[in-house]
């Protein structure tokens, strides 16, 4: 987005990038923190977090001052989550595909350059991989990512992988990630898109390579989660993504 742009509102673009800063798991920041992974200045930082804790968006520690996302943005989480109408149908299929192949279960939705873990279904009585709701992922290195970006129309400038994706998608369904986002993990997406109107999202499986190996990935974890999602599209009456 062109910040020269009269319709941009800047302040507020930085009172979004505050609050984007937070990731899973941080027990809190300090204004000095927040102004080096923004790249903001201090005082700016400063004004931003006062008034952010003023509105709600943001809690203050009493013991060290450090910040973290207060309730108003949990109230946003779940007015957004509650907008996912596919979401209650989906519940029951996405944790038996995690009971049964013994793996985490995600939906992805896309975030500017990254995709956003919103949901996750870990199967019951057996450890899965540590990614939990509200982790963000490489929209370009993570399978989720990569299966959301597939469903785009070809270009001329597409890059090799982007193609092959793209290919794989349309012969599979899935798109495979080996290694691709962490050396230590292999997953597989398959894009959703529950109204022609709305952006593409994506449900993936993922675990550690030691237990999930290549062949595993194409041939029965990726065709089980490809089944799984078909299942809702029928279950809603929505036709799967077309490739052109």
């Amino acid at each position: 987005m062109d910040q020269r742009d009269r319709r941009f509102a800047s302040t507020l673009a930085k009172g979004l990038s505050i609050l984007q800063t937070f990731a899973p798991g941080e027990r809190g920041l300090g204004n000095r923190e927040l102004a080096r992974r923004t790249g903001m200045p201090p005082s700016t930082v400063a004004r931003m977090t006062y008034t952010l804790t003023h509105l709600g968006f943001l809690q203050q520690s009493q013991s060290d001052d450090s910040y973290r996302l207060g309730p108003a943005v949990m109230a946003l989480g779940y007015t957004a989550r509650a907008s996912l109408l596919f979401l209650p149908t989906a519940e029951p299929l996405m944790q038996e595909l995690a009971d049964k192949v013994k793996m985490l279960v995600a939906l992805a939705v896309r975030d500017g350059d990254a995709v956003m873990l919103t949901r996750c279904w870990r199967p019951r009585n057996t450890p899965s991989i540590w990614l939990t709701e509200g982790h963000r992922l490489a929209v370009d290195k993570s399978s989720p990512g990569r299966a959301i970006l597939a469903t785009s129309k070809a270009a001329v400038a597409d890059n090799p992988l982007l193609m092959r994706d793209r290919e794989m998608l349309q012969a599979h369904g899935f798109v495979a990630s080996i290694g691709h986002w962490n050396p230590d993990i292999n997953a597989c997406a398959v894009p959703f898109q529950p109204e022609p109107s709305l952006d593409p999202v994506a449900f993936l499986c993922g675990a550690n390579s030691d237990s999930f190996n290549e062949q595993q990935v194409l041939k029965s974890v990726g065709p089980l989660l490809l089944k799984a999602v078909r299942k809702l599209e029928n279950s809603l009456g929505i036709p799967g993504i077309r490739l052109d």
